[in-house]
Order: structure tokens, then sequence, then C-alpha cells
């Protein structure tokens, strides 16, 4: 297995696991990062990385029966005892102590690193960046540990994952790539702007819904209520994955007939190979909800010049069961339309 990858998706809980066996908050993530690092080979060849890291960050925490305390473990010690000095000295007030704990890791859904970094700053929050190598633009946020809206001591780090330039040999498609990343960019953090035709034509849910005017902000009349709005209210929503935001697909070429039982629109004046953008939250049932197989779709049409001509947008529920309670339907976006009118 691909030790990025590992890393990537298990490094929150195996933080969790340090903290559980007894290392500071704050320097639990440097423990798993130096268990991993020792274990890369092992991880590599094996099925399941766990059964190699797990016993080897016990090991590195808890050390042999026969052994003395570990370096971690005399490094708590010393931290409790620092504390319960400076608590016994200082006596902070309950509020203080409120003070220290509050802070929400914020959305980073559509940002860079860099702004991602800002953004954590700005929350009060320290951080550091873990590159995970794709065949996407580099510093594409992927996600955080811990995951937005999680409530965290201010002391603590949050862990940027992003997007860093492989070694390996990418499909020729990384036009599109950027296209679709700028895209979502253009949509949920204002901070990229695609290549869009003056006159953009807009489907939703298969049916042509106007056109949006390419030389406008995607906080426009003509954007966001039809293709932002929804967009954002399905990316921004909480997910039940390490990372806490959307895994991002992105693919090129032939698209199929239907989407989520809908029919794929068919522009004229269009290249043959349009964009496609998925955006994968969680197909598993939970509680009393239903299992989504459908996610929410965004097609990129562009026309001879390499300029997005067309916008496909397929919401969630298209399958039959509905659309999810936190995106508005086709009906809803004319009314909120109709109403701003």
């Amino acid at each position: 297995m691909d030790v990025e990858h590992y890393r990537a998706a298990r490094h929150r809980r195996l933080v969790e696991i340090a903290i559980e066996l007894g290392v500071p908050a704050d320097e639990a993530a440097a423990v798993v990062d130096g268990v991993i690092a020792d274990q890369r080979r092992r991880i590599t060849r094996s099925a399941d990385p766990d059964e190699v890291v797990v016993p080897a960050l016990r090991e590195a925490v808890l050390g042999g029966r026969s052994r003395g305390p570990t370096i971690a473990v005399a490094a708590l010690a010393v931290v409790v005892a620092a504390a319960f000095a400076a608590t016994a000295l200082t006596g902070p007030t309950d509020r203080e102590q409120v003070e220290r704990r509050v802070a929400t890791v914020p959305s980073l859904v559509g940002l860079t690193a860099d702004e991602a970094v800002t953004a954590l700053g700005g929350a009060g929050l320290d951080t550091r960046v873990d590159q995970v190598p794709q065949c996407d633009p580099a510093g594409q946020v992927l996600g955080s540990v811990p995951p937005s809206g999680d409530t965290i001591g201010s002391d603590e780090v949050v862990t940027v994952i992003a997007t860093a330039t492989p070694t390996w040999s990418c499909p020729s498609d990384a036009d599109g790539r950027d296209q679709a990343w700028a895209f979502l960019r253009f949509l949920l953090s204002g901070s990229a702007r695609p290549r869009l035709a003056s006159e953009v034509r807009l489907y939703i849910d298969g049916a042509a819904v106007g056109t949006a005017d390419g030389s406008h902000e995607a906080t426009s009349a003509d954007w966001r209520w039809r293709v932002r709005d929804p967009v954002v209210a399905y990316a921004e929503r909480p997910v039940a994955n390490d990372l806490g935001q959307p895994v991002v697909s992105i693919t090129r070429g032939r698209l199929p007939d239907t989407t989520c039982a809908v029919p794929t629109p068919r522009p004229a004046g269009v290249v043959a190979a349009p964009t496609r953008v998925v955006l994968t939250i969680d197909g598993a049932a939970t509680g009393d909800a239903p299992a989504y197989d459908c996610q929410l779709t965004i097609d990129l049409f562009e026309d001879d010049e390499g300029l997005i001509s067309a916008v496909s947008l397929v919401l969630p529920g298209g399958s039959g069961l509905g659309p999810p309670p936190w995106v508005r339907t086709r009906d809803d976006l004319d009314a909120l339309e109709t109403a701003g009118d």
C-alpha cells in the first residue's frame, strides 16, 4: 500500500490511539509520524497496514513489559508534573481554561494549502501541511486532521492534507484537471477563475435552466441560485470520513447517456470530451437516512477555444430517493430566484 495514502486516511485515528496510550496531545502527531516513517517498508508490503503500525505504535509508546519508561512516557510524566506545578502556582480560572479549549476548525473546502493555513491561523490554530502525491494541481486541500467543524484545543496543531506533484507519470488530462479545480474554487472560495465563455449555458438535473455571464463572480444572481448555492451546501456539509470533506474525482471523456437516472445533456458547439467532477460524501446509510448512490456531479463542456461554455449540475437523489434535506431541489431554486426578483 502507498504510505502517503495510508497516512492521509488513517493519521487522525492513529493520533487518537497515541493519545489514548498516554502521549500528550501536542506530541501525538509527531510520534505517529515517526512510527510510520520507521515502518515504511512493512506498510508498502502489508495488505492491512494497521496490523503493522498499531502494534509498532504501542511498542514505541509503552515499550516491552520488562523495559522501564519510554521516552514518550517520561515526557508525559514531565508534562503532567509541570502542568500540576503551574496549576498550583497560578491557579487558572475556569474562564481561562475554556478560552484555551475553544477553537473550531473552519471549512477548508475549495482552498489551496496556503489559503487553508491562513484561514486556520485566523481561527487561532497552528498548522502543518502533509502532502499526498496525486495527478491534480499541486496544493489543493483534500481535508484536514482534525476535520472542519471539530472543536479542539487552541494549542493543538491542525494537519492540512493537500495534493502534491507525483513522481510517476499522469494521464494527459492536466488541462481538464486545472479547469475543474479552478471551477470548484470559483464556486466555493472565489479565489480562482476558470476559463469561461462570455455566456455559459446551465443545466440542472438534465434540463436547460438558462445562462450565466462568464464575466460575473459566482456570487452573482445568475450563478448563485442555480449552481453555487447547491454546490456549497453539499460540499461544506460535515462528512463522515477521516478528512472531513468530500472526495473529489475528476475524469475526462465521453459521458454516459444518463447520470443518476436523468438524461445527460448534449450541448451543441462543445468538444466531445467534457470534464466530469464528482464530489463524494458518503454512500452508506446512517440511522433512518437512506444510502445515496448518486453523488453531486458537475460536467464542464468546453468550446473549441478551451472555454467552458456549458455547465451541467446533477444533484443527489436522481435515483428516485429524492434529494437529501441539505440540498435544494430545482423547484426550491426556482422559488428562491422568483422571490429574489
